[in-house]
């Protein structure tokens, strides 16, 4: 893996350097317990929405996220509904 530090992107390389994937690091606060976590989030899909519980208080956070040429447009954290 190589991680690009200025932009807190991760790329996957195949053997030769094909790219598989761009993945990014997402910091945001929890919406149950207010820590501070963190993802890894799949640039290569243009959207996503999915349940991840939170690594400190383990209660489910609805995570969705946008993106638009290998860049993230939208993102959100929320309690499960």
């Amino acid at each position: 893996m190589v991680l690009r530090s200025a932009a807190r992107n991760v790329s996957r390389l195949l053997p030769g350097g094909r790219q598989l994937g761009l993945y990014m690091e997402r910091t945001f606060t929890c919406p149950h317990c207010g820590e501070e976590i963190s993802v890894i989030l799949d640039l290569s899909v243009s959207r996503q929405s999915y349940v991840e519980d939170c690594e400190v208080c383990c209660r489910p956070i609805e995570i969705r996220y946008a993106a638009e040429d290998d860049a993230l447009i939208e993102f959100s954290a929320n309690t499960t509904q």
